[in-house]
């Protein structure tokens, strides 16, 4: 028996290394030791699809594969059709074949699809072949495979709307694992394919190329095309930002002699001018009370910005307290710095001096406060939030789910005042990306045991129609086992769950227990408590929650930040509000020191569309002035948080 499966094994090896070398023999001779040698070979005789091909009996072969979990009989019907198929059947049951033996972890899939890959190259299964390889990698955690097959699909012509999205967002998630020099070249390759993340993608490459870098990619010829444009201005940019005059002239140097008369060029031209201007900025912050300690935090990275600009002469920095409470001290500081004539202000930290603060702001000065209530924005038009909370991420995650062809979904809060506001934050934006929210469940917020709340939900919750439907069935049908219980699929796509990671890691587990599987789970960086992985990401393999890398990204600019804070203040690690306090200065800098910005011509340069980089995120306020991030999107990797992309 074993030599007879042997035998057929074989046998099916030899057809498919066959067909391959018939194929690969029609096409010209090519370097096989050049790494850059590209593969040309001749179309079959019959002409390819532009479509991947959907055979009703190879469908139902991969079916039996993945739904039923019969995957030797429907490797063994592949196996048939591959023996005795003809075009298109053939080429189609030779690459699904490989796919699921890629699936199975087989040690024959990688030749083999390398083998198909190298003599189909313009067949439409060729963008899956990419994507199936790379999630083989991707579990291996061999990124630069990933990174290597997903570019290789977005390249392909016969790439589809369907198979795009999930290579781009596997190819950014390698990315952000990847070394620099990696990841900036992927970035900028793939940037031309993904319309939708072009902008998101030269970004970040432009916060991690080094100017090195930089020169090395336009002296391979990689920057002569829009993408490379857009990566110079962002890089300029970025530089300018930290007043790193040198590299500004040196990008707009380059600007001007690969794209002379573009917008970009004469932008980068004026900042490498360099003429800065006198600016006066106040900052107000709770130094002491209570709040003294958070105080402190931003204020450090307000003193850390001013320490890392090359020229830091002209800039007058007015430092006042606002003590720790909304009342008459936050108003007098307000007033300090408007007798100061200041042209900008950073803070207030607390909430309810904000509050206090919106109605009586007066004049053209803006205020860039870095509290977490969102909402204040709506009170006056010199007010700008530049904030990372959950609330802001909500939004975030409402756009991605949606994004992610979520239409139904379910949301869970705790009683807690700030979980609350979190949820209602991502039911509004849902709804108004035209969502449907199927359900809301709000938790005692220090229980342990919600499974009498989740089997409600999941009665309430089940698809009423299709239950009917079953029943009829059921009662037409002699064969109908009485005591058959029905098991309903959920009738939502996703729950977004605005709670602590130690309740999302519980919650994981009962739902599904009472039959909640195979759903998404979204959320924020109020998941990142520490508990999260308690049980060891069990339940928790679908999951997308938003955060930011700081402090434990890898920029260039943040490892000078890093060492600058290790310098001044030892071992403690930096908060993200010194980071938030951080780039606010650094904005500030920019738009008073080098653009010489004031009044009304400051705040729309506030609301320059482009925005602003930064280490906790780029940074876009919107027409109402509320900041709007680029957030980290993470998931759960057997045991470890890794981005997702």
């Amino acid at each position: 028996m074993c030599l007879k499966r042997y035998l057929h094994t074989h046998r099916i090896a030899i057809s498919m290394l066959t067909v391959c070398m018939l194929l690969t023999a029609c096409g010209p001779k090519t370097d096989m030791h050049s790494s850059s040698a590209k593969v040309s070979i001749k179309k079959p005789a019959v002409a390819l699809p532009v479509k991947a091909p959907t055979s009703p009996e190879i469908t139902a072969l991969m079916r039996l594969a993945f739904q039923d979990g019969k995957i030797e009989e429907a490797v063994a019907g592949l196996d048939r059709l591959i023996e005795t198929g003809q075009p298109p059947d053939l080429e189609e049951a030779l690459f699904r074949r490989v796919q699921i033996l890629l699936f199975t972890n087989d040690e024959r899939a990688i030749p083999q699809a390398n083998a198909l890959l190298h003599s189909y190259p313009d067949y439409p299964l060729v963008p899956y072949m990419h994507l199936w390889v790379a999630q083989r990698a991707e579990a291996q955690q061999q990124d630069d495979r990933v990174l290597r097959h997903t570019l290789a699909a977005l390249q392909h012509r016969y790439i589809s709307d369907e198979v795009r999205p999930r290579v781009a967002a596997l190819g950014a998630a390698a990315s952000r694992r990847s070394p620099d020099w990696d990841a900036v070249q992927w970035l900028l390759a793939a940037s031309g394919f993904v319309s939708d993340q072009r902008d998101a993608w030269l970004r970040e490459a432009a916060s991690r190329a080094s100017m090195a870098m930089l020169g090395r990619l336009r002296d391979d010829g990689l920057m002569n095309g829009d993408a490379g444009r857009m990566l110079l201005l962002n890089a300029a940019r970025g530089h300018l930002i930290t007043g790193d005059m040198p590299a500004v002239r040196t990008l707009a140097g380059w600007l001007k002699e690969s794209f002379p008369n573009s917008e970009e060029a004469r932008l980068t031209r004026d900042w490498a001018a360099g003429e800065i201007h006198p600016a006066n900025i106040g900052v107000m912050l709770p130094l002491s009370g209570q709040y003294a300690s958070f105080g402190r935090q931003a204020l450090h990275g307000v003193r850390l910005a001013m320490a890392a600009l090359e020229d830091n002469l002209g800039i007058t920095l007015h430092i006042v307290d606002t003590a720790s409470d909304g009342g008459a001290a936050c108003l007098q500081a307000y007033d300090q710095l408007m007798s100061e004539q200041v042209n900008l202000i950073i803070g207030p930290l607390l909430g309810e001096c904000a509050d206090a603060l919106s109605s009586r702001m007066r004049g053209t000065v803006p205020v860039i406060s870095l509290t977490s209530r969102s909402t204040l924005v709506n009170k006056s038009p010199l007010l700008f939030v530049h904030t990372l909370s959950p609330v802001l991420q909500a939004r975030f995650m409402a756009d991605y789910s949606a994004q992610a062809g979520d239409k139904r979904m379910v949301v869970m809060s705790s009683d807690a005042a700030s979980s609350q506001a979190e949820a209602n934050a991502f039911v509004e934006e849902f709804a108004g990306l035209g969502g449907e929210v199927a359900d809301r469940l709000v938790l005692a917020q220090n229980s342990i045991d919600f499974r009498n709340d989740l089997r409600a939900l999941r009665m309430r919750t089940d698809d009423e129609e299709l239950l009917a439907e079953l029943d009829e069935d059921m009662a037409l049908s002699a064969q109908a086992d009485a005591d058959l219980e029905i098991v309903m699929p959920v009738n939502f796509d996703a729950v977004f769950l605005a709670l602590p990671g130690r309740q999302v890691a519980l919650l994981a587990g009962q739902l599904a227990y009472v039959g909640v599987r195979d759903v998404r789970l979204y959320g924020s960086s109020r998941w990142q408590d520490g508990f999260l992985l308690s049980d060891k990401g069990r339940y928790l393999q679908q999951t997308r929650f938003s955060d930011v890398s700081f402090p434990n990204g890898s920029s260039a600019e943040l490892r000078r930040f890093k060492l600058a804070w290790r310098d001044v203040w030892g071992l403690e690690q930096p908060s993200k509000l010194a980071g938030l306090a951080y780039d606010s200065m650094l904005v500030a800098v920019l738009l008073t020191h080098r653009m010489g910005l004031t009044g009304h011509a400051l705040i729309a340069g506030l609301k320059d569309r482009a925005g602003f980089p930064g280490l906790t995120g780029h940074v876009r306020f919107g027409a109402d002035g509320l900041g709007s991030k680029d957030f980290e999107i993470y998931r759960i990797r057997r045991d470890e948080i890794v981005p997702a992309g």
